[in-house]
């Protein structure tokens, strides 16, 4: 029985270290299981991650475009508003100039220039063509001998006074005032072409 007993234990023995070996084996396999869930979790969510920054990334470029656009397409709206509003009120006093020089007060305006700025012996008087019928009456506003004559330049009104040597101009017309006006609108209003 010696023998059996000891085929026993031998076999007990055996079965202890397998068993523990198995066990080892099984304990083993759990923890490389658990560490593969684990680095493929942690491979996945930072797969995850830069993939959800990259759609971030995408779709906050197209709406800053789109936000972009938007903006542009709403200042050329309000820059081109602007300008037609400007070019309504300029058009609106260009009638007005216009309805002026068609007026009785258009003479007696012209006359208050000429005292106001006496022309010398052997000037010459630019005025717009159709303000040349007015000519006699602007003569005796003048203390000197002058002359008169169209200036294609003047198209609103107004006068320049031409000084006898020809190397001075004084220029009162209305033309010139209407575009000093516009060029200080718009630079006052930092508008493009105040420079021109």
């Amino acid at each position: 029985m010696e023998t059996n007993q000891k085929l026993k234990q031998f076999m007990d023995a055996v079965n202890r270290s397998t068993d523990a070996e198995i066990a080892r084996a099984e304990q083993e396999a759990e923890q490389k299981a658990q560490q593969y869930l684990l680095d493929t979790e942690t491979h996945c969510k930072a797969d995850h991650d830069r993939a959800l920054a990259a759609a971030k990334s995408r779709i906050t470029a197209k709406y800053q475009k789109q936000m972009s656009q938007i903006g542009y397409q709403g200042k050329m709206t309000f820059l081109s508003r602007r300008q037609m509003l400007l070019m309504q009120l300029f058009a609106e006093l260009r009638e007005k100039l216009n309805t002026f020089t068609a007026s009785e007060d258009y003479l007696p305006w012209l006359k208050k220039l000429l005292i106001a700025h006496q022309p010398e012996t052997g000037a010459e008087i630019l005025l717009r063509e159709a303000d040349l019928k007015l000519q006699a009456e602007l003569a005796s506003a003048v203390q000197q001998q002058v002359s008169f004559r169209a200036d294609p330049m003047i198209l609103l009104g107004g006068l320049s006074i031409l000084s006898a040597d020809r190397r001075r101009c004084e220029n009162h017309t209305l033309d010139d005032a209407y575009a000093s006006q516009l060029r200080n609108f718009y630079r006052n209003h930092k508008i493009g072409g105040g420079d021109e």
